[in-house]
């Protein structure tokens, strides 16, 4: 799950750096803030997983304890095995993508808030070219990703093979 959160935020910077640079913000700045901000929201959902887990194994010692049973030291530890045995995959795949979702929704807020200054739903309606613009004169030509994916490589390719003006 480390590289697919890793490629992750990398697209979370490129998305930040687009969605600054085309409303005429700092991108930079803004595609470091995206980043750290999906970390830190990942985080935040990785404790918000344990708090649930916890909770879970709380009330099942809880309702063991009304039914008689005394804990020990390692009630905890047999309880969470018990638990972990009875718990269905479905779960499994909640608690290994709650982290990511909770960490895209809170970069797409920042987003929308603080980079668009719109509202959340019509944020995710924006539309963000990446424009990728060289320093060289390539006859008044912009590589743009939003022509699509197949067009922008092969623009990359021809100015690529371009032999260099030595004048």
């Amino acid at each position: 799950m480390g590289v697919i959160f890793g490629i992750v935020n990398i697209i979370i910077a490129v998305w930040f750096y687009a969605t600054a640079s085309s409303v005429g913000k700092q991108a930079f700045m803004w595609a470091v803030i995206g980043a750290l901000s999906f970390l830190v929201f990942k985080f935040f959902g990785y404790s918000m997983i344990a708090f649930i887990q916890e909770s879970s194994v709380d009330a099942s010692l809880e309702n063991l304890m009304e039914k008689g049973y005394v804990p020990s030291e390692r009630s905890d530890d047999a309880i969470v095995k018990e638990s972990v045995d009875e718990q269905s995959s479905a779960l499994g795949i909640f608690y290994e993508f709650f982290p990511l979702l909770v960490a895209l929704l809170g970069v797409a807020y920042i987003r929308a808030k603080f980079i668009l200054k719109m509202g959340f739903i019509d944020s995710l309606k924006h539309k963000t070219p990446l424009i990728l613009v060289t320093s060289e004169e390539t006859n008044d030509e912009i590589y743009d990703t939003s022509k699509g994916f197949s067009k922008f490589l092969s623009g990359l390719f021809r100015r690529s093979n371009k032999k260099p003006n030595n004048s």
